[in-house]
């Protein structure tokens, strides 16, 4: 019986992750993580998979990973890694993430690029490529997605932002021509050195809004405490970062209502 309920809870586990179109790998960084999920409006390295306009913001040459076990079961880890590279006025992101089962992998790759277009005004793209590997001799399948990115400071300390993953309505290359969602994200945030808080709708192509919030605070100058909430389902937020100048340490955990606590980490580096 025991043996029964576990596999009744990973195959809807596993359901509920695989339900974005046959892609469901979208990791957002621990930072993002611990604020219910809000990285839209972030001006950090995890901008490569959040909001390439963030980027804009990245001065310096950095790298990332991050990790993620989702509801503590270890087959549904989640990896992902990110390099940002200042140039031709703007900064260029990396980014490369891995997910897998006994007889499931995907990977995704992409290549973004954040500039500023005004004082005020940012403006993101990349072009991402995905593949879906099968060990029982299924061919594989891949798709090529795009995404793009606003984030302007209409008021001081006030911003607001928008993203679009797949804006083309991609699919993937079966027989069935699986589409791939359509994601739209937009937002809000008061943001100053020591406190943020935001807040962000989701909606896709199939599927009701899915609302977050979260507030971030500085209480030392160099560590930084975070808690969120995401609705529909509902999911309980929290982390910590540290940030040494140099190093940039993230923890967040993060609660769904049906299926429990996933940890997430991530670890950065800044190039001098």
């Amino acid at each position: 019986m025991k043996t029964f309920i576990l596999s009744l809870l990973l195959v809807f586990a596993y359901a509920t992750v695989c339900a974005d179109g046959g892609l469901y790998l979208f990791p957002k960084g621990a930072r993002a993580a611990g604020t219910g999920g809000n990285g839209l409006l972030a001006g950090d390295i995890w901008s490569a998979y959040n909001n390439q306009a963030g980027l804009a913001f990245v001065d310096k040459p950095s790298a990332g990973v991050y990790y993620e076990n989702r509801f503590l079961v270890e087959r549904f880890g989640i990896n992902a890694g990110v390099f940002t590279l200042p140039a031709l006025a703007g900064t260029f992101g990396m980014t490369m993430a891995y997910t897998g089962i006994e007889d499931y992998g995907e990977t995704r790759i992409g290549i973004g690029y954040g500039k500023r277009l005004a004082s005020k005004l940012a403006m993101g793209i990349q072009l991402n490529y995905h593949l879906q590997s099968f060990a029982s001799g299924h061919p594989s399948l891949y798709a090529f997605t795009g995404e793009v990115g606003l984030i302007a400071e209409p008021a001081k300390n006030i911003l607001i932002g928008v993203h679009v993953f797949n804006p083309t309505f991609s699919k993937l290359n079966s027989k069935y021509e699986d589409p791939v969602q359509v994601i739209l994200t937009a937002g809000a945030g008061y943001v100053t050195e020591k406190l943020a808080v935001s807040a962000e709708v989701e909606k896709k192509r199939t599927g009701d809004p899915i609302p977050r919030f979260g507030i971030e605070y500085a209480l030392f100058r160099k560590i930084r405490f975070r808690s969120g909430v995401g609705l529909n389902p509902v999911t309980i937020h929290f982390g910590a970062g540290w940030n040494t100048g140099k190093f940039l340490f993230d923890f967040a955990f993060s609660h769904h209502e049906t299926l429990g606590f996933s940890p997430q980490i991530g670890v950065g580096y800044r190039f001098r």
